[in-house]
C-alpha cells in the first residue's frame, strides 16, 4: 500500500497536511518541528488511540491539540483494492479519535472491509505489536523485544502458515492450568490436602463440640431475656418521640404561615421589575459596554500613536533636501556640477606673441629664416601646452571625478529619501486606519450606551447615567434573588408542613416519660446483643450440624477416601502438565533455532551494507537480542558494547530484516523511520541512504530527520530518486 496524504489536528499540529509520494520521502524538520507527532499520528490513524491508559504521559493527554481543538485526522491511501480515505475524529471528549469512517477516494461510498478496530491490520496485514516491532522505527525505540503477536507471525512463517498460537500464549495457558492445581500454597491440590487434614482433625473435635453446645444453649437463654428488656425501654422512647412529632408538626405549620407572609410582601415590592433573565441580559450588556469602553480607549490610543508616528515621519521627510517630490521625481533631478572647463584663450595669445618675438629675435641675429620660424613655433607650442592645454585637461578630469561623486551622493540621497517617503506613506495609511477604527469603536460604544439606558429607563425612568443603570440592574437582580429565596423557603416550609400534616399523631392525653437510659446506648446494646445472639445461634446450628454430620463414622471415612481419590487424580494431571511445559519449551527452542539463523543472516547482510563491510555476521538470541561480529574476528560483541552509532545501525539492520521476513510482501507495508539515522556518521549515513533508496523501489519509506545532511547527500548521490519535504 501507499500513503498519499495525511491531514492532522493532533498535538502541535493544527490543520496541518503532509503530501507523500511513492518510494523514499525525506521529511526534514528541526527539533520540536512535529516529526515525532506526525509519526504518532500515523500509528493512530492505522490502529486507533487507546483511552485505557490513565498515566500522565498517555497519548490522549500528550497529543491533545495545543489550540484546544478536538483531535481529528484524515489519511488518503492507495491499496490493492482501490484508493481509500480514512477519517478519525472526536465526537466525545472522553473518546478522542473514536469516530471512524472509511470511504473510497472521491466518493461517499463506505469501505465495508475497513473498521476502526481492524483498519491497521487490514491495510498493513499485521497487528499493531508486529508493526511497531518491525517497520515502525523510532530513534528512541530502535531495540526489538518479543510480543505474542510477533511470535505468532514468526511461527506462521516457519511452520503451517497459521497465526493462531504463540509459545507465550500456550505457555501462559499451561502455567495457568498448572497454577490452578498447585501454586506454592494455593490451588486445588493444597485445598484438598487442607480439607483432608480438616476432616481428620474434625474426628478429634467431635467430643469437644458436644460439651460446647450445652454451654452455648445456656448463654442463648440469658441473651433472649436481656433483649426483651431492652426492647421495652426502646418502645418507651418511641412513645416520647410521637409526642415530639406532634409538637414539630405544629411548629412547621407556624413556619409556613410566616414564610407565606414574607413571600407576599416581597412579591408586592417586586411589581414592575423586568423578568430575571432580562435583567441578567442587561447586566451582561453593561459588562459588554465596559469591554467596549476599553476597546474604544485602546482604539484612541492606537490612533494617537499612529498620528504621532505620522508627524515624526513627515518631519523627517520634510527636513530632507529632496522634500516636496516623489522618489521618482527626486531621482530625475540632475546634480549641480557648475560650469564646464574651457581652454585658456589668453594664454594661447600670449604664447603666440612670445613665439613671434623669439622668431624675430633669432632672425635678426642669425639671418636664418627657417631657424627663426622653428624657434618661434617651438616656443609657441610649449607655452600653449603648459598654460592652456594641460590646465584644461586637468580641469576636465576633475569635473568628471566630481560628477561621479555627485551621482553616487545623489543615489544615496534618493535611497534615503525613498525610505522616508515610504515610511511617511505607511504612517499616513496607518493613521487613517486607526482613525477609522476609533470612530467605529466610539460609535458602537455610544450606540450600546443609548440602547442599554433606554432599556433600563423603561422601568426606572429616573436613571441618569451608567452608574445609576448599574445600581438599578444590581438592585433588581438582588430583589429577584431575595424573592427566589423566599419562594424556596415557602416551598420548603410547605413541604415540611405537608409531610407532617397527615402523619402527625394526636398529642398524648397525658405526658409521656422518656426513659433515663440513653436511646443510642440502648439501641447499640440491643444490636450488640442481637448480633451476639445471631452469632451464637449460628454457632449452635453449625455445631449441631457438624455433630450430626460427623456422627456416622462410615460416611465420614467415605468422604475422606473420596477426597484422597480426587487428590491423586489432580496430582497426575499436575505432573502431566509440567511435562507438557517442558516439551513446549523444548519445541519453542527448536522453532527459534530455525528462525533466528535466517533472521540473523538477513540482518547481517543489511548490517554489512550499513557499516561498509566492517561487520559481516549478526547473531540473535531467542529474545531477539543482537550481537555483531567484525569481519575476520573470532568473537561477537553484544550491542551494549558497541558505540551508540554502531548499536543504532545494528538495531536498524535487525528491524529492516524483520520487516523483510515478517511483513506480508503483498501489502508492501510502508516503513517509518523517525530520526533513526541521527547517531550515524556521514559515511554510514550515506550507506544507509543507499540501502533505503534501493529498498524504496518496492515499498514506500518515510524518513523523518532533524538534519539537512540526508537530503543534501541524496540530492547529490541519487537525484530524482526521493521526495523532499521541509516542515
Amino acid at each position: 500500500m501507499q500513503i498519499k496524504r495525511l491531514a492532522a489536528t493532533f498535538g502541535r499540529l493544527e490543520n496541518a497536511a503532509l503530501d507523500l509520494e511513492p518510494g523514499l520521502n525525506v521529511i526534514d524538520a528541526p527539533n520540536e518541528g512535529g516529526k515525532s507527532t506526525w509519526t504518532a499520528f500515523l500509528r493512530v490513524m492505522f490502529y486507533g488511540l487507546s483511552t485505557k491508559d490513565r498515566s500522565p504521559n498517555a497519548d490522549k493527554r500528550r497529543y491533545q491539540p495545543w489550540s484546544g481543538s478536538a483531535m481529528a485526522g484524515v489519511m488518503d491511501a492507495a491499496t490493492a483494492r482501490g484508493e481509500v480515505t480514512v477519517t478519525r475524529s472526536t465526537a466525545r471528549a472522553n473518546a478522542p479519535m473514536g469516530q471512524f469512517t472509511a470511504v473510497y477516494a472521491g466518493t461517499s461510498d463506505s469501505v465495508e472491509w475497513l473498521t476502526a478496530a481492524d483498519c491497521g491490520e487490514t491495510l498493513l496485514g499485521v497487528p499493531q505489536d508486529v508493526y511497531e516491532r518491525s517497520a515502525f522505527i523510532r530513534q528512541s525505540g530502535l531495540t526489538v523485544d518479543q510480543s505474542s503477536a510477533l511470535e505468532k507471525r514468526i511461527a506462521s512463517l516457519i511452520t503451517t502458515g497459521e497465526e493462531g498460537t504463540s509459545f507465550s500464549d500456550a505457555s501462559d495457558r499451561l502455567k495457568k492450568q498448572l497454577n490452578t492445581r498447585r501454586h506454592n500454597k494455593t490451588g486445588r491440590l493444597p485445598q484438598l490436602e487442607d480439607e483432608l487434614a480438616e476432616l481428620r482433625g474434625a474426628q478429634e473435635e467431635l467430643t469437644g463440640l458436644t460439651a460446647s453446645l450445652e454451654a452455648d444453649l445456656e448463654r442463648e437463654r440469658a441473651l433472649q431475656a436481656e433483649i426483651a428488656q431492652l426492647r421495652e425501654l426502646l418502645e418507651a422512647h418511641n412513645a416520647a418521640d410521637q409526642a415530639d412529632t406532634a409538637a414539630a408538626a405544629e411548629s412547621a405549620r407556624l413556619d409556613l404561615v410566616s414564610a407565606q407572609d414574607k413571600l407576599r410582601t416581597l412579591e408586592y415590592a417586586a411589581r414592575g421589575l423586568p423578568p430575571q433573565q432580562e435583567l441578567i441580559k442587561m447586566r451582561g450588556a453593561l459588562d459588554y459596554l465596559a469591554a467596549q469602553r476599553g476597546s474604544a480607549e485602546q482604539a484612541r490610543e492606537r490612533m494617537d500613536m499612529a498620528n504621532g508616528r505620522l508627524r515624526r515621519t513627515e518631519l523627517a521627510m520634510n527636513s530632507h533636501p529632496l522634500s516636496g517630490r516623489t522618489p521618482e521625481e527626486a531621482a530625475r533631478v540632475p546634480p549641480d556640477l557648475g560650469p564646464k572647463p574651457k581652454p585658456n584663450a589668453a594664454a594661447a595669445v600670449l604664447s603666440l606673441i612670445a613665439g613671434v618675438v623669439l622668431a624675430l629675435t633669432v632672425a635678426l641675429y642669425t639671418q636664418n629664416l627657417i631657424a627663426a620660424l622653428g624657434s618661434g613655433c617651438g616656443l609657441f607650442g610649449a607655452l600653449v601646452l603648459l598654460t592652456a592645454v594641460f590646465p584644461f585637461l586637468r580641469a576636465k578630469k576633475k569635473r568628471s571625478k566630481r560628477e561621479e561623486e555627485l551621482i553616487r551622493h545623489r543615489a544615496d540621497q534618493v535611497a534615503a529619501y525613498t525610505i522616508l517617503y515610504r515610511n511617511t506613506e505607511d504612517a499616513r495609511a496607518a493613521a487613517r486606519d486607526a482613525s477609522a477604527a476609533h470612530e467605529a469603536a466610539a460609535s458602537a460604544l455610544e450606540a450600546s450606551r443609548g440602547q442599554i439606558l433606554a432599556q433600563i429607563r423603561s422601568y426606572r425612568p429616573l436613571v441618569k447615567d451608567m452608574g445609576d443603570a448599574l445600581q438599578a440592574v444590581t438592585a433588581g437582580l438582588a430583589a429577584h434573588d431575595e424573592l427566589d429565596q423566599a419562594r424556596r423557603a415557602e416551598e420548603a416550609a410547605r413541604l415540611r408542613w405537608e409531610a407532617r400534616r397527615d402523619s402527625a399523631p394526636e398529642p398524648p392525653a397525658v405526658p409521656v416519660a422518656r426513659p433515663a437510659e440513653d436511646r443510642d446506648r440502648l439501641w447499640a446494646q440491643l444490636q450488640e446483643d442481637e448480633e451476639h445472639l445471631a452469632i451464637l445461634q449460628r454457632r449452635i446450628h453449625t455445631t449441631q450440624g457438624r455433630i450430626q454430620a460427623m456422627g456416622d463414622p462410615a460416611a465420614f471415612q467415605s468422604r475422606i477416601e473420596g477426597l484422597e481419590t480426587q487428590r491423586r487424580s489432580l496430582q497426575r494431571e499436575y505432573d502431566a502438565i509440567a511435562l507438557a511445559l517442558e516439551v513446549l519449551a523444548a519445541s519453542n527452542g527448536a522453532l527459534q533455532n530455525r528462525f533466528s539463523p535466517a533472521l540473523g543472516q538477513r540482518a547481517a547482510e543489511i548490517f554489512t551494507q550499513l557499516t561498509r563491510g566492517k561487520y559481516d555476521k549478526v547473531l540473535l538470541s531467542k529474545e531477539l537480542a543482537p550481537s555483531a561480529q567484525e569481519a575476520g574476528a573470532m568473537v561477537p560483541h553484544e550491542a551494549a558494547l558497541l558505540s551508540q552509532g554502531a548499536a543504532d545501525q545494528l538495531y536498524l539492520a535487525v528491524r529492516l530484516a524483520i520487516s523483510d521476513m515478517v511483513l506480508p510482501a503483498e501489502n508492501a507495508v510502508p516503513i517509518v523511520l523517525d530520526d533513526a539515522l541521527v547517531n550515524f556518521d556521514d559515511g554510514r549515513m550515506a550507506a544507509a541512504l543507499d540501502y533505503l533508496v534501493e529498498l524504496s523501489k518496492t515499498r514506500q519509506i518515510l524518513l523523518m530527520t532533524c538534519q539537512s545532511r540526508e537530503a543534501a547527500y541524496l540530492a547529490k548521490a541519487h537525484p530524482g530518486k526521493f521526495h523532499h519535504i521541509q516542515l
